[in-house]
């Protein structure tokens, strides 16, 4: 699928998002404590208020972001009235909101969270710290943290993985010329080559879904946890793994993904010697 058609995606799903999250009509909200729901709702007002009357900066507004096709996280921040975020799965119990308030000083976004209590409908972040990135006409909020994560996912070529960060809705259809302006230290992340490797190892079964694999490459190859991999070379099928443990020479990954391009039937069974490259497949 070409970049035109995953913009379309993520464009129309952040307008249904958007009318979703303003209105406050979201069904997962039953899970949500009246207390938590009151003050969502309250934060949401303000800033599509101040969103509407204001004179404000070009990163403030609404952003949208992908945990995976079907899950969707939607943000909106202003300078004065703060953030609210919003994700709801296919199951309404999973929902995750968070709201606060926050400090921008042009080269990063600041979120205060008021939630900070452990529960399965606060959004966390493992930093609240975000990088405005430019992208062509495209703006950008990358975690600080994951900003060599960002530029990997630009190198893969996967709209996939680069839809998993957040972009402003309203640029959603504009065109992205060149390559992100990253803080200069991140920028030689972008130039680097694709990096290909091999399945050294292949572990023990796990409950209905694949083991985990044993690569031979790491941080002294650049590799980062939550870095992905593609799988080449293997006909009618591409899978994708993700890093979750880095060494200085191996690392271990997951299965993320799996798709049958040929034969429905088939059985897919990981392979010590399976190669995967850094540069997605085109299904990807």
């Amino acid at each position: 699928m070409n970049n035109i058609f995953y913009r379309q995606i993520a464009f129309v799903s952040g307008l249904l998002l958007l009318f979703s999250f303003i209105g406050h009509a979201q069904r997962g909200i039953e899970y949500i404590s009246e207390e938590v729901a009151a003050s969502l709702q309250k934060k949401q007002v303000q800033i599509k208020s101040e969103l509407e009357l204001s004179q404000l900066n070009e990163w403030s507004g609404y952003y949208i972001g992908h945990d995976d096709q079907l899950t969707a996280s939607l943000l909106s921040w202003s300078a004065t009235s703060g953030f609210a975020i919003w994700r709801e799965k296919c199951d309404p119990s999973d929902t995750r909101v968070n709201y606060g308030t926050l400090d921008f000083n042009g080269k990063s976004l600041i979120f205060l969270p008021e939630r900070i209590e452990k529960s399965q409908n606060t959004y966390t972040f493992s930093s609240w710290v975000f990088v405005p990135v430019k992208w062509g006409e495209q703006h950008w909020l990358i975690p600080s943290d994951k900003l060599i994560l960002f530029a990997y996912a630009v190198n893969s070529g996967s709209n996939t993985e680069i839809d998993r960060f957040f972009v402003k809705v309203s640029d959603s259809m504009k065109e992205r010329k060149g390559s992100p302006l990253l803080p200069k230290e991140y920028s030689s992340y972008l130039r680097v080559k694709s990096k290909r490797t091999q399945v050294l190892e292949v572990g023990a079964s796990e409950p209905n879904w694949y083991p985990k694999l044993t690569i031979n490459v790491g941080s002294s190859h650049g590799v980062v946890e939550g870095m992905n991999f593609w799988l080449f070379g293997a006909k009618n099928v591409d899978v994708q793994i993700q890093v979750t443990e880095v060494g200085k020479q191996k690392s271990v990954a997951r299965v993320t993904d799996v798709m049958i391009t040929g034969e429905k039937d088939i059985e897919i069974k990981p392979k010590v010697g399976w190669r995967f490259s850094s540069r997605a497949s085109k299904n990807y």
